[in-house]
């Protein structure tokens, strides 16, 4: 074992032990929160409930957080702390021990993505505070409860950050002047998506790729044709809330269950994977919008200023 490697191991050894039993829910929380169960919950929140433009660019840095760190994880190869120091390191998190490679870290690496695409986009100090101190206290979680190193901390956190300043400073700038037509936003989507699968198709990659594709199809079509306003009322943001992660619910069990009808050897195809989320993407930024907006849950409005996909 590597000396920069042995020092972390007795670091996370020394800080596993001066944590209190109540300690140890509370990061087990933190790390909840760098789930993909738990962006499920926020994003769409900041889609339906708050802004457009904000959501998309977030859920774009998300996603693309996300490919980079299935890319870069299968790239390193590199184990956890419990894979080099068993009988050192305890992980206290539930099943931690089934997880793979370590670097970087994945929930450092999204949570930086998501809260520095929006911090950025938001402009306000208060904000930005919070989410760096959230940022962190997800990253550092994962070095308490036994899961990564420091230094996969250090790059996720440092990967999540690069990626947030493109979604927050540099994309805002070009991405308008490339989605200047419907067919050549959809091109563009489409042929990004693509690129990137070619260039690492996995089971894993799928996931992100396809939800970014299919965010995207709903984002354009939307925006030309229902003009979805994600304000209103707190009682009416509230009940389209409810109701649009119930049916998001429904839609990712049906989807799931109709692919698991396929034959083995094509359920787990990487390609079929990215056309489920695909359909769960198209769902979120179209189908519950429309929804919304038949049932009396949102208001129209035609014109979306500042939205990527807008004319």
């Amino acid at each position: 074992m590597p000396d920069w490697m042995r020092w972390q191991i007795e670091w996370i050894v020394q800080l596993q032990a001066l944590q209190p039993p109540w300690a140890i829910p509370f990061w087990r929380l933190m790390s909840f929160l760098g789930e993909e169960q738990a962006f499920l919950l926020i994003l769409p929140a900041l889609l339906w409930g708050y802004r457009k433009r904000e959501a998309l660019y977030t859920a774009s840095g998300l996603l693309l957080g996300s490919y980079l760190t299935f890319v870069l994880k299968d790239l390193f190869a590199t184990p956890r702390p419990f894979h080099v120091a068993p009988d050192q390191v305890r992980v206290l998190l539930p099943g931690g021990e089934a997880l793979g490679y370590g670097l970087p870290s994945g929930h450092a690496l999204n949570a930086a993505a998501l809260w520095g695409t929006l911090a950025g986009m938001i402009g306000r100090p208060s904000f930005t505070l919070s989410a760096i101190a959230l940022v962190f206290l997800i990253g550092f979680s994962r070095i308490v409860l036994g899961v990564h190193f420091v230094h996969d901390v250090l790059a996720g956190w440092g990967i999540g950050a690069m990626v947030a300043f493109l979604m927050a400073r540099q994309a805002p700038l070009w991405i308008p002047r490339l989605t200047a037509s419907r067919r050549r936003s959809l091109l563009l989507a489409t042929g990004i998506v693509l690129l990137l699968f070619l260039i690492h198709g996995t089971r894993e990659t799928a996931v992100p790729l396809g939800a970014w594709m299919g965010m995207a199809w709903g984002a354009i079509g939307e925006s030309w044709r229902n003009g979805f306003d994600p304000g209103g009322p707190a009682a009416q943001r509230g009940l389209r809330l409810a109701f649009g992660l119930l049916t998001l619910g429904a839609v990712y069990g049906g989807l799931t269950l109709a692919f698991s009808l396929l034959p083995p050897s094509l359920s787990g195809e990487p390609a079929l994977r990215l056309l489920r989320y695909a359909g769960i993407g198209l769902w979120v930024t179209w189908g519950a919008p429309v929804a919304f907006l038949r049932l009396g849950l949102a208001r129209n409005q035609r014109t979306m200023q500042g939205l990527p996909t807008d004319p």
